[in-house]
This record gives structure tokens, C-alpha cells and sequence, in this order.
């Protein structure tokens, strides 16, 4: 009787040892971003800018672990393709890109514009005489494409195509109305010269993206979390705090598209 009471006591013993092991932290899911400021940016040397404390937030409010990597954004996109487990922002729906990425959840709405620092031109037809910077691999080549350009530059980043519209290699620059005067700003030049020419293209949508195979279950907990942002106002003082003289767009509810079911 003694022997099964000491054994029963030391059972109990391990089992209370072994639940007050500390347990593994689920690991961080890694998101892929680039400089876009102020939608995404690390040059402070902490991950930042509007679309990525969103998803920062969303993903504490969702118990998601997340972790920010700032890459290329060529690179950004491969990678997002061959691993089955990342995120990467700030992400536009097209349709070439559809069918090869999981859509999370829309983040912000913004136009694609014509900036320029002379006078903008008045019309597609006088735009298309000038030659015109983007960054490679963004959506901004579709619209340069159906807006008809022919003089166009290619860079990596838009701070470059921010310095080759100051220094005059460019006529104009296509990027959105959101990340034109943070970019500007943060190339060391004054957003209050940057003019606005015409629209090119609807008005479009920025996404948490992920990998084909990313876990649908995940995707729904962080979609529900920005829907719930959104309805008690921290995505509005997060979108706030990035305000700048060029006004934010609304929140993207008539385009919105949930994660798969």
C-alpha cells in the first residue's frame, strides 16, 4: 500500500513538474516588405510606416507572432512564392498576380498619380511626351502600360526615381498619393514642390498577401482582426498618425475581399 501511495505521489509530483515547464513560443511568421514609406519603412532602423503597424497590431490582436524582413521587392515577391508560411506587404491585387498569392485582407485604399515638379501636364496625350520613372516589379508598369507611355525609366526603389525627378532625369514619376510625399521627404527634399498630374487607373487597394500555401485558419485570425480595427478605431489612429497634407483614402470597404474559407 505504501509502495502504490509513493508511486502515485511521485506521478503526481512529475506531472505538476512537467506543466510548470515553460512552453514554447509559437514561432514568428516571417512578413517580406520594402521601402515604401509611409506604407512600409526601416529607415529609423525600427519596421514601420502605416500599412505595417496594421498588420503589426492585427497580428497581437490575433495572437500571430510576427516578424518584419525589409528585402528587395523583386526579391520579396520570389520569396513569398517558394516558402509556404510568409506574408508580404504592402501588396496590389492584379490579375496577373491573383492566382499566385493568397489574399489576406485589404489594408488601404490609393491612387496611382502622375507627380511632377513643373506643371503637371493637363492630359494623358501631353504625359506621354515625357519620360516617365517607376519602380520595377509594382503594379505601376500595368499602368504605365494602358496609359500608353513609351519614354519610361526603371529603379529599384522610389527614393531613386524621388532624386531623378529633382535632378531632372525624369519628367515625371508614377507612384501613389500616399507614398509620393513620404518618400520625397525622406529622399531629403520638400513634398511641397511635388505636382499632381491626372489619375492613371482606378482606384486601387493595398493587401496583406501570403504564400499559396499559407494556413487558411491563420489568414482568417489575421482578416478578422483588421476587421475588428476597424470597427473599434485603431485603424484609424494608426492611419491617423501617417497623415500627411496629402489626405489618406478611406478605408477600401466596397473592394474588400476576405482570406479563402
Amino acid at each position: 500500500m505504501r509502495k502504490t501511495t509513493w508511486i502515485a505521489g511521485s506521478l503526481l509530483a512529475l506531472q505538476a513538474s512537467l506543466s510548470s515547464l515553460p512552453v514554447a513560443a509559437e514561432p514568428a511568421i516571417t512578413v517580406v516588405a520594402a521601402e515604401f514609406p509611409p506604407l512600409t519603412t526601416a529607415a529609423s532602423g525600427e519596421p514601420g510606416g502605416v500599412v505595417l503597424e496594421i498588420l503589426r497590431e492585427a497580428g497581437k490582436k490575433a495572437g500571430v507572432p510576427l516578424k518584419f524582413r525589409f528585402v528587395p521587392w523583386l526579391r520579396a515577391q520570389r520569396e513569398v512564392l517558394t516558402e509556404p508560411d510568409m506574408l508580404i506587404i504592402p501588396f496590389t491585387r492584379t490579375p496577373e498576380r491573383e492566382p499566385r498569392y493568397q489574399w489576406v485582407a485589404p489594408i488601404l485604399a490609393f491612387e496611382t498619380v502622375l507627380v511632377t515638379l513643373a506643371d503637371p501636364p493637363a492630359t494623358l496625350d501631353e504625359a506621354r511626351k515625357l519620360v516617365v520613372g517607376y519602380v520595377s516589379g509594382t503594379s505601376f508598369k500595368d499602368e504605365a502600360e494602358r496609359a500608353g507611355f513609351t519614354k519610361i525609366e526603371e529603379a529599384t526603389d522610389d527614393a531613386t526615381n524621388a532624386k531623378k525627378l529633382t535632378y531632372g532625369r525624369i519628367g515625371a514619376w508614377i507612384t501613389t498619393d500616399l507614398m509620393a510625399p513620404g518618400v520625397y521627404r525622406q529622399a531629403g527634399f520638400n513634398p511641397a514642390n511635388l505636382k499632381y498630374g491626372p489619375k492613371l487607373g482606378p482606384t486601387k487597394v493595398s493587401y496583406v498577401a501570403a504564400s499559396p500555401e499559407f494556413s487558411k485558419e491563420t489568414a482568417r485570425k489575421i482578416a478578422d482582426a483588421i476587421d475588428q480595427m476597424k470597427a473599434d478605431g485603431s485603424w484609424s489612429a494608426i492611419v491617423n498618425k501617417y497623415r500627411d497634407p496629402y489626405q489618406f483614402h478611406a478605408e477600401p470597404a466596397a473592394q474588400k475581399k476576405r482570406a479563402p474559407q
